[in-house]
């Protein structure tokens, strides 16, 4: 069972990450698993765990609902249709080039977080781009299972308030990833052995997301947000070598 043991970790520590920070499940898990398992199997394992701890992160952050209806609509109706047209892409395409699309898509999170750490849009022009965001979005996530790439960046950008901010990123997440794990198995990814690690798998979501959420409370977020782009580099970089087959 070392593929087991090994995606137990993963998402022990990644989704541990993302009670802390409001995302970062799947955009620290998929990274770390991918060479090790392929993409569309790492995308599998972690699936029915990023479900589990939207839906309990949605709960903690309920008050920002009424805020971000208007927002969440227009991003997640056109995101929906696109996060199957990815995932059908994951299904057909080759491990190399998704690899390297991952890879890159962590980069370019990476490069963004660091060159425009106080990069706003506001909440006027943001609604305008929250179709094509939905979009691009929505199809990134179907085809990678991250779309923290997009849609953080986007609405970091629209300086919501924490609260806010984690319940739409987290409503994103929870109905892409809902579709993504519809398509996957109309198209037969979830085999036996995988169900069963992706099940197995939410059991370290519910141990680490309310520890994970105490923590946020305490830690230095600037600090530990280094720590997770230094984390994120690593990844990147080797999702990218993976990609050109080094």
């Amino acid at each position: 069972m070392p593929d087991l043991t090994l995606i137990l970790v993963v998402v022990a520590f990644s989704f541990f990450v993302k009670a802390i920070a409001g995302f970062g499940g799947p955009l620290l898990a998929i990274p770390l698993l991918a060479p090790f398992l392929g993409v569309e199997h790492a995308v599998v394992a972690v699936a029915v765990a990023n479900i589990v701890s939207n839906i309990l992160l949605l709960y903690q952050n309920r008050h920002g609902a009424d805020r971000t209806k208007r927002l969440l609509v227009k991003m997640l109706v056109p995101g929906a249709v696109a996060a199957i047209a990815g995932t059908i892409a994951l299904t057909e395409l080759s491990d190399e080039i998704l690899l390297g699309l991952l890879g890159a898509s962590v980069l370019v999170y990476i490069v963004i977080a660091l060159r425009r750490p106080d990069l706003r849009v506001g909440h006027e022009r943001g609604m305008r781009w929250a179709i094509p965001v939905g979009l691009v979005g929505g199809f990134v996530h179907g085809a990678t299972g991250n779309s923290a790439t997009v849609f953080g960046t986007f609405l970091h950008s629209m300086a919501l308030p924490r609260t806010d901010f984690v319940f739409a990123v987290t409503n994103v997440f929870l109905i892409l990833s809902s579709f993504q794990v519809a398509t996957l198995a109309t198209r037969g990814s979830f085999t036996g052995p995988r169900i069963l690690e992706s099940l197995v798998a939410v059991i370290p979501v519910l141990v680490v997301t309310p520890l994970g959420t105490r923590v946020g409370r305490r830690l230095d977020a600037k600090n530990f947000g280094r720590f997770v782009l230094a984390m994120l580099a690593v990844a990147g970089i080797r999702l990218l070598l993976a990609g050109f087959g080094i």
